[in-house]
Protein backbone atom coordinates (compact mmCIF):
# COMPACT_ATOMS: atom_id res chain seq x y z
CA UNK A 1 0.00 0.00 0.00
CA UNK A 2 2.86 2.36 0.91
CA UNK A 3 4.82 1.90 -2.26
CA UNK A 4 1.71 2.33 -4.64
CA UNK A 5 0.72 5.47 -2.70
CA UNK A 6 4.82 6.69 -2.54
CA UNK A 7 4.57 5.61 -6.51
CA UNK A 8 1.44 7.93 -7.30
CA UNK A 9 2.91 10.86 -5.03
CA UNK A 10 5.92 11.21 -7.10
CA UNK A 11 3.45 11.28 -9.81
CA UNK A 12 2.06 13.75 -8.83
CA UNK A 13 -1.48 12.38 -8.27
CA UNK A 14 -2.06 13.21 -4.61
CA UNK A 15 -5.74 12.80 -4.97
CA UNK A 16 -4.99 9.45 -5.31
CA UNK A 17 -1.80 8.75 -3.06
CA UNK A 18 -3.40 10.03 0.27
CA UNK A 19 -5.80 7.28 1.05
CA UNK A 20 -3.29 4.94 0.44
CA UNK A 21 -0.98 6.68 2.52
CA UNK A 22 -3.26 7.17 5.33
CA UNK A 23 -4.48 3.43 5.52
CA UNK A 24 -0.68 2.32 5.25
CA UNK A 25 0.04 4.76 8.35
CA UNK A 26 -2.69 2.78 9.58
CA UNK A 27 -1.56 -0.65 9.09
CA UNK A 28 1.74 0.45 10.44
CA UNK A 29 0.38 1.77 13.61
CA UNK A 30 -1.70 -1.24 14.42
CA UNK A 31 0.80 -4.08 13.34
CA UNK A 32 4.03 -2.18 14.85
CA UNK A 33 2.60 0.33 18.02
CA UNK A 34 2.38 3.74 17.59
CA UNK A 35 5.79 4.78 18.61
CA UNK A 36 7.59 2.53 16.31
CA UNK A 37 10.24 3.85 13.68
CA UNK A 38 8.69 2.24 10.43
CA UNK A 39 5.49 4.53 11.77
CA UNK A 40 7.81 7.38 11.62
CA UNK A 41 8.55 6.65 8.05
CA UNK A 42 4.76 6.21 7.32
CA UNK A 43 3.99 9.54 8.82
CA UNK A 44 6.53 11.59 7.21
CA UNK A 45 5.51 9.93 3.83
CA UNK A 46 2.10 11.69 4.73
CA UNK A 47 3.36 14.88 5.72
CA UNK A 48 5.47 15.39 2.75
CA UNK A 49 2.01 14.73 0.63
CA UNK A 50 0.75 17.65 2.68
CA UNK A 51 3.45 19.80 2.22
CA UNK A 52 3.10 19.53 -1.12
CA UNK A 53 -0.50 20.31 -1.83
CA UNK A 54 -0.19 23.56 0.66
CA UNK A 55 -1.36 21.78 4.31
CA UNK A 56 0.77 22.94 6.55
CA UNK A 57 -0.82 23.01 9.28
CA UNK A 58 -1.85 18.94 8.80
CA UNK A 59 1.82 18.79 7.88
CA UNK A 60 3.34 19.89 11.37
CA UNK A 61 1.93 17.50 14.27
CA UNK A 62 2.77 14.50 11.79
CA UNK A 63 6.21 15.68 11.11
CA UNK A 64 6.61 16.85 14.84
CA UNK A 65 5.50 12.99 15.64
CA UNK A 66 8.08 11.96 13.43
CA UNK A 67 11.19 13.74 15.49
CA UNK A 68 9.16 12.66 18.72
CA UNK A 69 9.82 9.24 17.80
CA UNK A 70 12.93 9.18 16.78
CA UNK A 71 13.77 11.15 19.42
CA UNK A 72 12.23 8.34 21.67
CA UNK A 73 14.21 5.96 20.00
CA UNK A 74 17.81 7.51 19.94
CA UNK A 75 16.87 8.12 23.88
CA UNK A 76 15.98 4.34 23.62
CA UNK A 77 19.19 2.82 22.07
CA UNK A 78 21.68 5.36 22.87
CA UNK A 79 22.28 5.81 18.79
CA UNK A 80 20.97 8.58 16.75
CA UNK A 81 18.40 7.65 14.56
CA UNK A 82 19.33 6.87 10.80
CA UNK A 83 16.85 9.55 9.66
CA UNK A 84 16.84 11.94 12.77
CA UNK A 85 18.82 14.68 11.15
CA UNK A 86 16.30 14.78 7.85
CA UNK A 87 13.66 14.92 10.27
CA UNK A 88 14.39 17.67 12.42
CA UNK A 89 15.05 19.34 9.35
CA UNK A 90 11.91 18.56 7.77
CA UNK A 91 10.28 19.86 11.08
CA UNK A 92 12.23 22.89 11.12
CA UNK A 93 10.95 23.32 7.39
CA UNK A 94 7.44 23.35 7.72
CA UNK A 95 7.93 25.38 10.60
CA UNK A 96 9.56 28.12 8.59
CA UNK A 97 6.54 27.71 5.73
CA UNK A 98 3.96 28.51 8.25
CA UNK A 99 5.65 31.66 9.10
CA UNK A 100 7.34 30.89 12.53
CA UNK A 101 10.67 33.15 12.70
CA UNK A 102 13.76 31.80 13.80
CA UNK A 103 13.13 31.96 17.82
CA UNK A 104 9.46 30.48 17.74
CA UNK A 105 11.07 27.31 15.54
CA UNK A 106 14.00 26.98 18.33
CA UNK A 107 11.37 26.80 21.18
CA UNK A 108 8.62 24.65 19.21
CA UNK A 109 12.76 22.40 18.62
CA UNK A 110 13.46 22.86 22.35
CA UNK A 111 10.16 21.63 23.32
CA UNK A 112 10.83 18.47 21.88
CA UNK A 113 14.59 17.75 23.19
CA UNK A 114 18.07 19.68 23.46
CA UNK A 115 18.91 17.03 21.02
CA UNK A 116 16.52 18.27 18.00
CA UNK A 117 17.93 21.43 19.00
CA UNK A 118 21.47 20.98 18.69
CA UNK A 119 21.07 19.32 15.68
CA UNK A 120 20.00 22.42 14.01
CA UNK A 121 23.34 23.87 16.15
CA UNK A 122 20.82 26.57 17.66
Amino acid sequence: MSKRGLSMYYKGLYREAEPLLRRALAIDEQSFGADHPNVATALNNLAQLLQATSRLTEAEPLLRRVVEILLTFTRATGHAHTHLRDAVMNYAGVLTQMGARPAEASKRLQLLGPEALAILGR
